[in-house]
């Protein structure tokens, strides 16, 4: 059996180069994937289109962020909220990492303060100002089966909150 082994070997690494290969395609196409995910998550938000969640966002979806509601009826009711406060409420993606499993994106949020605004459960009401705001966030997802399946986030809400208060009478910003 010794003349055999080195064709065993030759064909167990042969085998082994072609299960990586077509891996490595299948990460490929799974990343392209998510970047089409990713994409039509920030198209559906900025068209301010709650329904459409529904193909971007798993019916189980885990939320990290204590501010956001779980599950895809919870972010549903926390960005129609956001619509509410925040009617011209936009979403810039300015970078972006994609992986096979997980995305990251950094984002700017633009909006005009004209309603009254609410951060949190316990937060302060900010009358509206009529000021532009932007502020910044980073989003960390999990995708599964197509779709985000959990998240993990931080956004600048303290620099939204201080471009929210008004300013006292006299004094120019």
């Amino acid at each position: 059996m010794i003349p055999f082994r080195p064709t065993l070997i030759g064909a167990a690494l042969s085998l082994l180069a072609t299960i990586a290969l077509a891996r490595s395609g299948g990460a490929a196409d799974q990343v392209a994937a998510n970047d089409a995910l990713l994409r039509q998550y920030f198209a559906d938000i900025n068209a301010h289109e709650v329904a459409a969640l529904k193909d971007v966002i798993a019916e189980n979806y885990v939320q990290r962020e204590a501010s956001q509601g779980t599950g895809l009826a919870g972010m549903q009711a926390a960005y129609q909220r956001y619509f509410d406060m925040f009617p011209d409420f936009h979403l810039t993606l300015e970078d972006s990492v994609i992986t096979d499993e997980k995305i990251v994106a950094r984002f700017q949020v633009t909006a005009t303060h004209d309603h009254p605004v609410q951060l949190g459960p316990n937060a302060p009401v900010f009358p509206p100002t009529g000021k532009k705001l932007a502020w910044e966030g980073i989003s960390i997802w999990r995708v599964a089966n197509g779709k985000f399946v959990e998240h993990w986030g931080v956004d600048d809400l303290l620099g939204a909150a201080q471009q929210m208060r008004s300013q006292p009478p006299g004094q120019v910003k």
